[in-house]
């Protein structure tokens, strides 16, 4: 679920607490304050401190792709183009692409030494990869808004979860299309899919969106978000399970190997066996906007991708997390699905330009990341691509979620979008 992170958003600080109560604050914190803090210098025209302000919240959460451009723009208001070369660099380094011409700030440099091959750099970026692997598995028109796929091996079929349509629907491996969870008004947005085979369970989060999204009246009722086991056979809701405190939002889901399903919400929470409750594994705050997880291949820890500062790995047991070490030339911002396989992890990345579908390579015990291959890029099947898993040798997931079809507001920006799509792309 792709959650707004833009430079524009500041956050608002309330008043220090005494020293004695005071906590530690997270990265995270940290980060936010010192964008705030540097954005406001910048406004003011102090460019000395809003560099330095920058420089310190780049070394909380380091290559943040808006950040990056965010110090540049600094860099050549203080008349420092050779530091705002530096930063573009490195930018440009971690596969990404801007429009540097339509930078009113950034165009500037143009005739700078270095700027051509910074130029060159985002050209190489721009080039499709994977087109040659990629293909669809159905589209879903109308404007469902699809967030999620998971597969019904038994049934020969996938299972689609759809924001908007506040629905499940079933897709046939001829791509034929059908109900499998009927609307119901106290159903919000269906999020997060995992499918427990054995038990013949389908695990669903679902959250109210924004009265727009469902095409509701501003003042009309919202979904509690809950997370639903759902009869795999018949579609029928079996249980329902509220979000503590009523009020966040639920995600992403996973199916450990042990049964427990974890949600991520602004807790990351979990369902134990047996359990008739959600409990918190770890509280919001730490982590600004969790999206997608995968177990470690030895069960001990998640892996989750915080939409805002990268991977983090979170300890199952005590819920502790810190955040994955990346090589120099990474970055991880705007990660929203995750999925394993052995020792392999597949990330959907739509909060960066380009949107990319990557393969990342951990260390033996899981707590840093070595490498990162791009998988996917530059493709006009990829357009907010969201979660996905791994069957038969392809990855399959959703491509085009439909996420930049509706605005700030959650209103559609046009009456009838291009259809969502599941694709499939073939591993080597």
């Amino acid at each position: 679920m792709r959650v707004a992170t833009g430079l524009a958003i500041i956050l608002c600080l309330g008043a220090a607490t005494p020293a004695a109560a005071q906590v530690v604050e997270t990265d995270v914190a940290a980060f936010q304050r010192l964008r705030a803090e540097g954005v406001a210098a910048a406004s003011a025209g102090d460019l000395a401190t809003a560099s330095a302000r920058l420089a310190e919240a780049a070394g909380r959460i380091p290559n943040h792709p808006g950040l990056m451009l965010m110090r540049a723009r600094v860099a050549v208001g203080a008349g420092q183009p050779a530091q705002a070369i530096a930063l573009l660099s490195r930018y440009a380094g971690s596969g990404l692409i801007a429009n540097l011409d339509g930078d009113r700030a950034l165009s500037t440099l143009a005739g700078q030494p270095g700027f051509n091959a910074v130029t060159a750099a985002m050209e190489v970026n721009r080039a499709p990869v994977g087109a040659d692997r990629l293909t669809a598995v159905a589209a879903i028109a109308g404007d469902g808004l699809v967030e999620s796929v998971a597969r019904d091996e038994a049934r020969g079929r996938w299972l689609a979860a759809l924001v908007r349509g506040r629905t499940i629907l079933a897709v046939d491996d001829a791509g034929a299309i059908s109900p499998f969870l009927a609307p119901d008004p106290a159903i919000g947005g269906v999020l997060g899919l995992a499918l427990d085979a054995p038990a013949g369970v389908l695990w669903a989060a679902t959250s109210p969106a924004p009265p727009a999204v469902h095409g509701l009246a501003p003042e009309a009722p919202r979904p509690a978000p809950a997370l639903l086991k759902i009869d795999l056979a018949t579609g029928r809701v079996l249980a329902r399970y509220p979000a503590p405190g009523g009020d966040q939002m639920l995600g992403d889901v996973l199916l450990a190997a042990d049964g427990t399903v974890h949600i991520a919400g602004g807790d990351l929470l979990q369902l134990r066996p047996g359990s008739e409750a959600l409990e918190v594994l770890t509280p919001a705050g730490l982590m600004r906007s969790p999206q997608g997880m995968a177990a470690t291949p030895d069960g001990a820890a998640l892996i989750v991708a915080d939409y805002s500062s990268g991977l983090w790995r979170v300890d199952r047991a005590t819920g502790a997390a810190a955040r994955l070490q990346a090589p120099d030339d990474v970055s991880l911002i705007g990660v929203d699905g995750l999925t394993r396989v052995d020792d392999a992890l597949y990330g959907f990345q739509n909060g960066v330009a380009p949107q990319r579908v990557l393969k990342l390579t951990l260390d033996a015990g899981w707590s840093r990341i070595e490498a990162v291959q791009v998988l996917a890029a530059n493709l006009p099947q990829l357009d907010e691509p969201t979660t996905g898993l791994v069957h038969d040798g392809e990855l399959v997931f959703v491509s085009r979620s439909q996420w930049s079809d509706f605005d700030g507001e959650g209103a559609p920006r046009a009456p009838s979008p291009e259809p969502a799509l599941i694709s499939r792309l073939r591993l080597d």
